[in-house]
């Protein structure tokens, strides 16, 4: 088992100081993936192209993986 921190950025920035402790880096990076539509499902998304990215460190503190989540709409028939 290894301890992998993950921090978010979405307008600020968050550092984790505690991590998960996950069997490799690669089911680390899953659970990242997988976390993200759940950060952004209760926030009011009001620009363009908003993103959400976590950057996951390992316990050496140096970032291995980086996953984002972009979020776009387009009114195709002009503004309600």
């Amino acid at each position: 088992m290894a301890r992998y921190f993950f921090d978010v950025s979405n307008g600020s920035d968050v550092s984790d100081d505690v991590g998960l402790d996950f069997d490799d880096a690669h089911t680390a990076s899953q659970e990242v993936l997988r976390s993200l539509p759940d950060m952004v499902k209760d926030q009011p998304l009001g620009r363009i192209g908003e993103k959400v990215s976590v950057t996951m460190r390992d316990d050496h503190g140096i970032p291995v993986y980086r996953a984002t989540l972009t979020i776009e709409g387009e009114w195709l028939h002009g503004t309600p």
